[in-house]
C-alpha cells in the first residue's frame, strides 16, 4: 500500500532533519523546524553551532539522501558565490555511482518504448548484454549487437526515475522556501532560484533524445578537428528513454601509465586536449559541461573520443570576446585590464571602484601565477574570483560556472598527461589568433556592419510592429467595451444581493427599524440581484 504524497513528504522531511542533526548540523535543523525536539536536544549538548569539518559532513549527508541530492551537491560545488570555498571543494568529491537497475526493468523500458521484443525473432537487437557496464543515478549503459552485426552501446533511463526526481525536486523547493523564511540574513543567496536552476538542468538530462542531439551537434563541430570524434548516434534506436550509439573501445584519458604502455604520445594528447577545449569554447561557443575523465577515452589510433552529452554549456560571441580578453589580461599580468573587462562585460556594476576591484583580482591571481608553470590553474583562478562576488555584487554567470567545471577537468587531464606543461601557455597563441580574427580591425568593422544591418532591419520592420501593437490595443479595447455592460450588471447584482441579504438578516433578528419593511424589501432586492448576476453570466 502506497502512502499519500503528503505523508511521504513529511516522513522525508523528518529523515532530512535526522540526517542533518546526526552530521553536526542540528542548529540548521532547529532553525528549519525539522525534527525540532530531537535536533534542539542534540544542539543543547553541542559546544559549536556547526562542525569543524562542515564540508565533509554536508557531503556525507547528501550521499545518504540519494542520487538527486548528490547531483544537487555536485552543482553546488561550482557555486563558490554561495558556499565557502572549502565546502565547495569538499562537494567536488561527490560521486554519482549507484548500483544498476535489475535487467528486467531495463528490458521493460526498451520493449515499452519501441513496442518490440528486446531480442529474438522480430526483436530490436540480435543480442543484448544483461550486465550493465556503467550505471549512474539517471541511466545505465549496456552493450548490444544489431541484426546487421554492428556493436552498439545502449543507454537506458532508469524506470520511474522522472517521478523520483520530481518528488525530490518538490522537497528541495520546500527546503529552499523554508531556508528563505527562517534564514532571512541569507536571502541574497536566492535559494529558490538555485533550486529552479538545478531543476532545469536535471530535467534536461532526463531526455536522452536531447542528449543525442547534443552528440550530433558536437560531431558536426569537430569535423574540422583532427584526432577528435564522437560516437555516431543511431536515431532509429533512440527515444526519450533510450539512446543507442556506436560502441567505442579505448583507454580512459586519466590512465596515463596504460596510455604510455599502449604507445600513445601523452604530450601530443595534452596538446590535442588543449585544442579541443579551445575549439569548443571559443570557436563554437558550445562545450561539453560534464567532462570528467570517465567521459574521455583514447582510441587505439590515438583519437580522443568524448562520451555522455547530457549537460552542455553555451557562450554567445560577446561573452567569448570578454572571456578571451580577460584570459589574456591575466596571462600577461595586466590586472587593471582584467578589472575593466569585468565591468565592460557587466559582470560587476559600472560604479565599482576599479582600483579596489583590481586589488581583489591581484589578491586571488598573484599567488596562483607565482607557482611553477605546470601548477598554474586558470580554473582555480576563476573559482577564487567567484568567491569575491559578495564584496563587489558580481552577477552570477551560470555558463561561466559550467565552464570553470570543465576547465578543472581539462587542467587535471593535462597535468596527468604532461606534468611540466601548462595548457594555458599552449592555448595563449590560439586565443591570441582568435582575438585577432574576432576583435581585430577587420572583425570590428564586420561587427559594426552587422550591428548596423540589425538596426536597419529593426527600423524597417518597426511600422509593421507598431501596426500590430495598435491592432492589439484596439482589439483589447473593443473586448473591454463588449464586456463592460456584463461587468456592471454583475457588480450591481452583487450589491443588490448583499443589500437584500442584510435586510433579511435584520428582519430575522427583529430589529425594530426593519420589522415592517425588512422582509419584503430584502426578498425583492435579493431576487433582483440574483436575476442580474444570472444575466451577466
Amino acid at each position: 500500500m502506497r502512502l499519500p504524497s503528503k505523508i511521504r513528504r513529511n516522513l522525508r522531511l523528518l529523515r532530512i532533519g535526522y540526517i542533518l542533526t546526526s552530521h553536526g548540523m542540528a542548529a540548521i535543523a532547529v532553525r528549519l523546524r525539522l525534527l525540532s525536539p530531537y535536533a534542539w536536544l542534540v544542539q543543547l549538548f553541542r559546544e559549536d553551532a556547526l562542525p569543524h569539518d562542515l564540508g565533509a559532513q554536508i557531503r556525507e549527508a547528501l550521499e545518504k539522501l540519494g542520487p538527486t541530492f548528490i547531483k544537487f551537491g555536485q552543482m553546488l560545488s561550482t557555486r563558490v558565490d554561495l558556499l565557502p570555498l572549502e565546502v565547495a571543494l569538499e562537494l567536488k568529491k561527490l560521486q554519482d555511482d549507484v548500483p544498476p537497475a535489475p535487467f528486467e526493468h531495463v528490458k521493460e523500458v526498451i520493449e515499452r518504448t519501441f513496442k518490440k521484443p528486446l531480442t529474438g525473432e522480430g526483436g530490436l537487437f540480435a543480442s543484448f548484454d544483461e550486465q550493465a557496464i556503467a550505471a549512474a543515478s539517471i541511466a545505465q549503459v549496456h552493450f548490444a549487437e544489431l541484426h546487421d552485426g554492428r556493436q552498439v552501446a545502449v543507454k537506458v533511463r532508469r524506470p520511474h526515475i522522472h517521478k523520483t526526481i520530481e518528488a525530490d525536486l518538490a522537497i528541495l523547493r520546500l527546503l529552499a522556501a523554508m531556508f528563505d523564511r527562517y534564514f532571512p540574513e541569507y536571502r541574497r543567496l536566492k535559494a529558490p532560484c538555485v533550486v529552479e536552476e538545478f531543476a532545469t538542468s536535471i530535467r534536461g538530462e532526463l531526455n536522452l533524445r536531447a542528449e543525442a542531439a547534443h552528440a550530433s551537434r558536437f560531431a558536426e563541430n569537430f569535423k574540422s578537428l583532427d584526432g577528435v570524434r564522437v560516437p555516431e548516434v543511431l536515431w532509429d534506436y533512440t527515444q526519450t528513454e533510450v539512446l543507442t550509439s556506436e560502441r567505442i573501445s579505448g583507454i580512459p584519458i586519466d590512465e596515463h601509465d596504460t596510455l604510455r604502455a599502449a604507445g600513445h604520445d601523452t604530450l601530443n594528447l595534452c596538446e590535442r586536449a588543449t585544442t579541443l577545449f579551445f575549439h569548443m569554447v571559443f570557436e563554437d561557443g558550445y562545450f561539453h559541461a560534464d567532462m570528467h575523465p570517465g567521459n574521455i577515452f583514447v582510441a587505439a589510433n590515438g583519437d580522443i573520443v568524448l562520451l555522455d552529452f547530457g549537460i552542455v554549456g553555451r557562450l554567445d560571441v560577446r561573452p567569448r570576446r570578454y572571456l578571451a580578453d580577460m584570459l589574456l589580461a591575466f596571462l600577461h599580468g595586466d590586472y587593471r585590464k582584467a578589472a575593466m573587462v569585468h565591468i565592460e562585460a557587466g559582470y560587476v556594476p559600472r560604479d565599482t571602484n576599479i582600483s579596489a576591484f583590481e586589488d581583489a583580482l591581484r589578491e586571488v591571481a598573484v599567488p596562483i601565477f607565482n607557482r611553477p608553470l605546470g601548477e598554474i590553474s586558470i580554473a582555480e583562478l576563476l573559482l577564487c574570483m567567484f568567491a569575491v562576488t559578495e564584496r563587489f555584487q558580481m552577477e552570477t554567470q551560470p555558463e561561466l560556472l559550467l565552464l570553470q567545471k570543465t576547465m578543472v577537468v581539462i587542467e587535471g587531464v593535462a597535468r596527468e598527461l604532461a606534468d611540466d606543461i601548462n595548457i594555458w601557455e599552449l592555448a595563449k597563441p590560439l586565443v591570441s589568433k582568435w582575438m585577432m580574427q574576432h576583435m581585430g580591425p577587420k572583425a570590428q568593422l564586420e561587427f559594426m556592419a552587422n550591428d548596423v544591418k540589425d538596426q536597419l532591419h529593426d527600423w524597417m520592420v518597426l511600422p509593421s510592429r507598431m501596426e500590430s501593437v495598435f491592432e492589439h490595443i484596439e482589439n483589447t479595447s473593443q473586448t473591454m467595451r463588449d464586456q463592460k455592460p456584463s461587468y456592471i450588471l454583475l457588480v450591481m447584482g452583487a450589491l443588490f444581493s448583499a443589500f437584500g441579504g442584510a435586510a433579511l438578516a435584520a428582519y430575522a433578528m427583529d430589529i425594530p427599524e426593519a420589522a415592517q419593511w425588512g422582509g419584503f424589501v430584502g426578498v425583492g432586492f435579493l431576487l433582483a440581484g440574483i436575476v442580474m448576476i444570472v444575466r451577466a453570466r
